[in-house]
């Protein structure tokens, strides 16, 4: 007897609302096996590929796109998924490919026109990529998503003035929801701090932050960091069990939002026994389910089971290395880590980890001029950027200490920014030293590697590293007083 579709349906719903991907994609695959003919199918086997790369199964969600695309070839929906997952397969060209199948079978399709314009722009045929928007005008096609895809070629284009009219002309029609509305402003915003217009710009991203600001405790925060530096002294880290895997493959590269934590991934995945994951919330969520506390903090260590531990670990590395292929070192570029190494460094015995620092003032600015998707709501305001990156500042002073001495196999060391733009090749050389890899000159040449990399401008692909952004606070300095304030003790002078 053949399952009940709608039970089946309803099992992968709650998987999927629990975080438990792969189970939910079991489910759905089982869904598709069994039953031929159902109004939902279409929908479940969007799902199932989209769940697919939700867990870099890259290869899979290829193959599962081309079928539907193969079954139907008016399927946007799956003619756009497929350009998605062999960009992020590193397939650029096949990507691009794919989406000029969607805009022959819709030229009106805002999304694949500017993700082919995008992806052309990635491939370096940035003239290509401007006759596809151009192209689009002519259609008929007036969107904000279209206007975005323009605004990152501008630069490239000399099209910058004229890209921020036709922003300013969607904005002024109206009718936009609060992130559009917002993505366009920071549009703008970047492209008037290229153009020069300092306070133009500044006024721009202000009204955008003020338009997604949502709360954030500062005092909260700072109690949380409190608690952690508290609890998490070195005798408490030592308490705590040990897997028997050493996970010396693992490079954690962390550090605050915007702070080159992207450009020291690159040159470690550049190298050939190197690869990266990403940005991953798994450490975090082992963490947190191990400690059963929200700030991931194990009140009492001795209460915790090596079983629960050698659990947590697996989990973490399993995600890691499913991500990272035969690699012998496997990024993890989640900034965030930074406030679970305490637990999170009996998880990963022999890890590497690298803290990239920058003038936080540049980090600040930077942060404040980007739109980030979600989780980082102490972006949007000077005095919020000023609290969390001092309190990171300070917990990571207390990693180093503690860490050094509760979980002596970790290995650490710092990365500054400004050193690794100033002489990169002998930062370079020096962190691949450290993470125990022989020197290879492709770790100079991680721009050549076409890869869509989700935290660089679509302007910056390609330029190796990147020397623009360093003393950017200059340019700001009159609009810093309540970023210094809230520093506090320690903030940067001169």
């Amino acid at each position: 007897m053949p399952p009940d579709p709608e039970t089946l349906i309803k099992q992968g719903e709650k998987h999927v609302s629990l975080g438990e991907n792969a189970r939910a994609l079991s489910v759905y695959q089982r869904f598709l096996r069994s039953i031929p003919n159902h109004p939902s199918r279409h929908s479940i086997a969007m799902r199932s590929g989209q769940l697919m790369l939700l867990l870099a199964r890259y290869d899979d969600a290829i193959k599962h796109f081309k079928r539907m695309a193969e079954r139907d070839g008016t399927d946007t929906q799956a003619l756009y998924n497929l350009a998605q997952s062999l960009a992020f397969a590193n397939r650029l060209e096949d990507a691009a490919e794919a989406a000029e199948r969607l805009l022959r079978a819709d030229p009106t399709h805002v999304e694949g026109i500017a993700r082919r314009a995008n992806l052309l722009s990635y491939l370096g045929r940035a003239d290509e990529a401007s006759a596809v928007i151009d192209e689009s005008e002519r259609q008929g096609v007036r969107h904000h998503t279209v206007e975005l895809a323009l605004a990152g070629l501008a630069p490239k284009l000399g099209r910058m003035e004229e890209s921020v009219k036709r922003m300013r002309a969607i904005l002024d029609e109206g009718g936009l929801e609060r992130g559009p509305h917002a993505d366009l402003l920071f549009k703008i915003g970047y492209l008037l701090d290229k153009l020069g217009r300092y306070d133009d710009a500044w006024n721009a991203v202000s009204e955008a932050n003020a338009l997604i600001e949502s709360p954030w405790n500062a005092g909260s925060f700072r109690r949380s960091i409190d608690r952690l530096i508290e609890i998490q002294g070195a005798d408490a880290i030592r308490a705590l069990p040990e897997p028997m895997d050493p996970a010396s493959d693992a490079v954690f590269v962390l550090g605050s939002p915007r702070s080159g934590t992207t450009l020291l991934e690159q040159i470690i995945s550049a190298h050939p026994d190197g690869a990266t994951a990403g940005e991953l919330p798994t450490l975090k969520d082992a963490v947190l389910a191990l400690t059963g506390s929200p700030g991931g903090v194990a009140d009492d260590p001795s209460r915790l089971r090596k079983v629960d531990v050698v659990k947590a670990s697996s989990a973490y590395l399993g995600d890691l290395r499913a991500r990272t292929g035969k690699a012998k070192r496997r990024v993890d570029k989640s900034p965030g880590n930074w406030q679970f190494l305490g637990t999170g460094s009996r998880l990963t015995p022999e890890a590497h980890v690298i803290y990239s620092v920058r003038d936080p003032r540049d980090t600040a600015i930077s942060c404040y001029f980007r739109h980030f998707v979600s989780g980082h709501q102490f972006t949007t305001s000077m005095d919020r950027l000023g609290h969390y990156l001092a309190a990171e500042r300070r917990l990571m002073r207390h990693w180093e200490q503690a860490l050094r001495e509760g979980s002596p196999r970790l290995k650490m060391t710092r990365a500054v920014y400004e050193e690794v733009v100033a002489s990169p090749e002998r930062e370079a050389r020096r962190l691949i030293e450290f993470i125990g890899l022989p020197w290879n000159d492709a770790c100079l040449r991680f721009h050549e590697k076409k890869k869509i990399v989700n935290t660089l401008s679509v302007d910056q692909a390609g330029q190796g590293v990147y020397a623009g952004s360093t003393e950017r606070w200059r340019r700001y300095e009159r609009y810093l007083a309540p970023f210094l304030e809230a520093f506090g003790e320690g903030a940067p002078e001169g």
